[in-house]
């Protein structure tokens, strides 16, 4: 097949892969329509809808917003950007206003993910090519979006997933920004991206310690990188060199500005009054016991993870990676070392947890803790196929045999996507678990009616706590047939020290009551 069969056949692929894609995201937004505030939302909500409802002002709600920011730095943590932004939820301002939640969480995900992927490809690696490169995304964001640990606490919950998915999802915008300016020979296109980056470094260093705590390590990976590399320069050094250190260019160091202006968020945030009072009622562990089980639950969860329909995909990336590898020409980490790294970062997403709580985490960090490790499995792939193809350009005794193979895997690559791809299908469509896969859980909520029965009786609540008159209110628990695994966590509790009771506390506190009565249905 020559080239252009070769590219016509892969903008085929590249389309039907689209469409399936945007096909299976579809019941994910509709599910939009089901939404209704839940959880967090009340709590975080509640200053600035009291500010909304009582003046109609949105300087007010911003003026309120502002001071429960204050209130988090000395009271209680200080992740200020987080609250800031939890704060303007769509229901703060109508209740009938969710339904864009699901739209918004997913798109950060997506397009985040895109942004890294693209930037990789077509900056680190030097291949412009949008069809091979689109069906490497399209692979990574369909297996991620698909089989999210928790997936109401990513797409279909503002505040649970604000603080940590959406926050991650701005990491990689800012990642993929640094990575462009940094390949660019354009002086405009350098300028913007620290410029943007920066302002995405001021949000993500006021977010979720753990991707805070990640883009540090990042920070002083990227020092490491150039301390090397300078020196690798003068002393012409050997080891610098296999490590793939060696030829940094020293006009890269201005972007480590948007780096150390999320260094500096984040210091301001770990620092804060608030976080010592919430570290109080916490059993703390030792920092060197808080390290040694991140990594031993870093490789637990890691193995956990992999799925018949992830490991399907990492195959077909694996295929188109090794075909792109083989029309570059740029330079790359020593994968052992890319690999040390890799671990370490993906390691120390678990530290914050159990140094300030002594626990694993919790579902809403698994989340992107799940992401981040597909992410970084794309990139280690990128890399070491990458790292492969220049040395069997420069050692003939494992030159045949890499030549050879990375011939085979683009002589055969359009066979080869189309045959994990129909996998991935079969796995998608047969799954024995109907909640296994978030579109399948979609569509199965939507058609047996769990969905509507849930935003019914979610409505018939709002209601009745909406009503002004009363100051003491008796709401009915949900039936079990409106219960969508999407969309529904735990009921509301009546008693202190009981499951839910906290909701009952942010309830009241939303919608000024004395006291709510749960019933059974």
């Amino acid at each position: 097949m020559n080239n252009r069969d070769k590219n016509k056949s892969l903008k085929i692929i590249y389309i039907i892969m689209f469409v399936f894609f945007a096909a299976s995201i579809l019941p994910i937004w509709y599910m939009g329509r089901y939404e209704v505030l839940s959880l967090d939302d009340f709590y975080f909500g509640a200053m600035t809808h009291n500010a909304w409802i009582t003046t109609h002002s949105i300087r007010e709600v911003f003026k309120a917003a502002c001071e429960q920011v204050e209130f988090y730095f000395y009271a209680k943590q200080a992740t200020y950007s987080s609250v800031f932004l939890m704060s303007f939820f769509p229901g703060v301002w109508d209740i009938n206003l969710y339904f864009p939640v699901p739209f918004i969480l997913s798109s950060m995900i997506i397009g985040s993910i895109t942004a890294l992927v693209h930037t990789v490809v077509s900056d680190c690696m030097g291949v412009k090519d949008k069809y091979l490169t689109g069906i490497m995304n399209m692979i990574l964001i369909f297996t991620v979006i698909q089989t999210l640990p928790v997936p109401l606490e990513a797409i279909f919950w503002f505040n649970g997933s604000l603080h940590y998915a959406f926050m991650e999802s701005v990491l990689f915008f800012e990642i993929a920004l640094i990575l462009h300016g940094m390949h660019s020979d354009r002086t405009k296109i350098r300028v913007m991206t620290i410029v943007v980056a920066s302002l995405l470094g001021i949000v993500v260093g006021g977010g979720n310690l753990i991707t805070g705590l990640q883009a540090c390590i990042l920070m002083g990976i990227h020092i490491l990188v150039i301390v090397c590399g300078q020196f690798a320069a003068k002393k012409d050094n050997g080891l610098f060199a296999k490590l793939g250190l060696s030829g940094y260019k020293r006009e890269k160091i201005i972007f480590l500005i948007p780096e150390f202006i999320t260094f500096i968020g984040y210091m301001i945030n770990i620092t804060a009054p608030g976080n010592a009072q919430r570290q109080a009622a916490s059993v703390q562990m030792t920092p060197v016991k808080a390290i040694f089980e991140s990594f031993l639950w870093g490789i637990t969860h890691a193995v956990s993870w992999l799925s018949p329909m992830t490991v399907f995909g990492v195959m077909l990336i694996i295929p188109v990676a090794a075909y792109i590898s083989s029309k570059t020409k740029k330079q790359y980490l020593h994968p052992i070392f890319m690999g040390i790294i890799s671990i370490c970062v993906f390691a120390a997403m678990f530290t914050p947890t159990f140094y300030a709580m002594s626990e694993d985490v919790p579902s809403r960090i698994a989340n992107i803790v799940y992401i981040a490790e597909f992410v970084i499995i794309f990139i280690n792939i990128c890399n070491d196929l990458g790292y492969l193809y220049s040395v069997s350009r420069s050692k003939e005794g494992l030159a045949n045999f890499l030549k050879n193979l990375f011939e085979l895997t683009g002589n055969s690559l359009n066979k080869t996507i189309a045959f994990f791809a129909v996998m991935i299908i079969i796995i998608f469509v047969f799954c024995a678990d109907k909640n296994e896969f978030v579109t399948i859980s979609a569509v199965r909520s939507i058609l047996n009616g769990e969905a509507s029965r849930y935003y019914e009786q979610s409505m018939e609540r709002l209601e009745i706590l909406s009503d002004e008159t009363q100051s003491d209110v008796t709401i009915r628990a949900y039936t079990e047939d409106a219960k969508p695994y999407l969309l529904f966590k735990e009921e509301v509790g009546n008693i202190p020290g009981e499951e839910g009771y906290w909701q009952n506390i942010e309830l009241s506190n939303y919608f000024n009551k004395n006291s709510i009565t749960v019933v059974s249905p």
